[in-house]
């Protein structure tokens, strides 16, 4: 890891925009690193600093963590403030991307492919198909035992959480599950089949899109694609 100069020097703190990735071992180096560049590169009056987190309790250890004082020799502490901040979870933060760049309306404020809303589709759902498609056995193997009803809970937060996953990361299985294709894509951009005891998840998405209706072009996938082609025709601002 690169060492961060304390000289205050604007020209030297200075950070160019881009995308910048710091390591360190230790939290508290990275807790160092985000105190010094959002000291010495605020934001403009009236504008947000976004912070993605992957848990509630990582933002709001962040948050009192740039809420400290900052100590007399400025080498340690934090802002002193921490306001005019945004944390999101990187999933939100994409979709509100997907609304700055797509036109007005094409992208709701909320997604019925959002997690929360995906596990009382799946709770309401799961019941009825594990006996219609031998393709399910898997998920009624899951379901067997005593309390079903909070085993079905279970097992639609676990579901609800993998095809979430898929929305931000593998949309391109989502788009081919959704044109019939039982595959997953490689990293070589290869079609390769599913197995037995994996076939369920296309066949359960293509189910939810089934359900979901006339908003099935508000999944994740969908609009990531066209999120994609409209970001290609996009100029880069010029600098000021």
């Amino acid at each position: 890891m690169a060492a961060l100069s304390t000289e205050p020097t604007e020209q030297r703190a200075r950070i160019e925009p881009g995308f910048h990735a710091i390591h360190a071992n230790h939290l508290e180096d990275l807790r160092r690193a985000v105190v010094y560049i959002c000291r010495h590169n605020p934001m403009p009056p009236l504008e947000s600093e976004t912070f993605l987190v992957q848990s509630n309790g990582i933002a709001q250890w962040l948050k009192l963590a740039l809420a400290e004082k900052r100590t007399e020799d400025g080498l340690e502490g934090g802002l002193g403030i921490a306001a005019g901040m945004d944390f999101l979870f990187p999933a939100r933060f994409i979709w509100q991307a997907y609304r700055a760049v797509l036109p007005d309306g094409e992208v709701p404020e909320q997604s019925p492919f959002d997690k929360r809303r995906l596990v009382w589709r799946l709770y309401r759902l799961l019941p009825r198909l594990v006996g219609q498609d031998e393709a399910f056995t898997p998920l009624a193997r899951f379901l067997e035992g005593n309390d079903p009803d909070l085993r079905n809970f279970q097992l639609a937060e676990k579901v609800a959480d993998l095809f979430d996953q898929y929305q931000v990361f593998r949309a391109d299985w989502l788009a081919a599950w959704e044109q019939g294709k039982d595959v997953i894509i490689t990293a070589r951009a290869e079609e390769k089949s599913l197995d037995a005891e994996t076939r369920w998840q296309p066949l359960l998405w293509r189910r939810l899109v089934e359900d979901v209706g006339a908003d099935a072009h508000t999944s994740r996938s969908q609009i990531h694609t066209r999120f994609m082609e409209q970001g290609q025709r996009l100029q880069a601002p010029a600098n000021p």
